[in-house]
């Protein structure tokens, strides 16, 4: 069950024949010409974080801090989003992993674009894609879990983390905040059971329970990602900084330069 769809199905044609060959709800991103795309694994490496956090910076003139936090919010949600399409509309994982993963910056929405090198799909043995090509066919949802464990957070977002923390004033807890938002928002976009889904994949990441979806369906989060810290930006709507009545401008300043304070320090810990 979904609320709606985010990417164009890849059926066309409702009545398929017997001899039709299931596609993957993650086929639409299949790059053919990978000529203008970044692969991920340059990220990994520490080759193009310059590249990623010099966007926030473009963009919105963000500080060094907050053009981290906003690259890993932008990046981190753009992963999600087809994770939570195939999860919610197929129990499908795609292959999400640094080197199946290439990614193009782009001036104006989305900013971040995400591609596939290859379809490679964790699905169900009741899946009827578990006769396509690149169907990795697992016996239960705990074994696909376990797939996405590997392949996005182990092999992906853990060695982007090592580089980001080697390289960048900013502490873990908060740039796993922006990733565990980055779950919460797309499955709160699209499930009807957003809440329970949020909850699922966000334990998987080292540090859980930093963001979730409530009973009302609006995401809860736990880190700041530093928005106000931009001359073009404000504060998002659902900012840890701001209680639900409207506090002064003052005392945002003072909280903010709280925040700012202790990532400071947590870096210094890290280090």
């Amino acid at each position: 069950m979904y609320r709606a769809m985010p990417i164009q199905s890849p059926y066309p044609d409702e009545s398929l024949s017997c001899d039709t060959r299931p596609q993957f709800i993650v086929n639409p991103l299949i790059v053919t010409d990978p000529s203008n795309w970044i692969p991920a694994t340059e990220l990994t490496s520490g080759a193009c974080l310059d590249v990623l956090f010099e966007l926030p910076y473009r963009l919105w003139a963000a500080p060094p801090h907050a053009a981290v936090t906003l690259a890993w919010k932008t990046y981190t949600y753009r992963l999600a989003q087809p994770l939570a399409a195939a999860w919610t509309m197929a129990r499908e994982i795609p292959l999400l992993s640094a080197d199946n993963v290439m990614f193009q910056l782009l001036p104006n929405q989305p900013y971040i674009s995400i591609g596939l090198r290859r379809a490679t799909t964790a699905v169900l043995p009741t899946s009827a894609s578990r006769r396509s090509d690149g169907a990795v066919v697992l016996p239960d949802e705990e074994r696909q879990l376990d797939f996405l464990r590997s392949t996005l957070i182990e092999e992906h977002l853990v060695p982007l983390m090592r580089n980001t923390t080697a390289t960048r004033k900013i502490g873990e807890r908060t740039l796993w905040g922006q990733a565990a938002a980055a779950f919460a928002y797309a499955f709160a976009d699209i499930s009807v059971t957003a809440a329970a889904d949020a909850n699922r994949f966000t334990a998987l990441l080292p540090v859980p329970g930093l963001a979730g979806v409530g009973e009302d369906d609006t995401v809860w989060r736990d880190t700041c990602c530093l928005a106000f810290a931009s001359p073009a930006l404000t504060a998002c709507r659902d900012c840890v900084t701001v209680s639900r009545a409207r506090r002064s401008p003052r005392r945002l300043v003072g909280q903010a330069a709280r925040i700012l304070h202790r990532e400071s320090r947590a870096h210094d810990h890290d280090c």
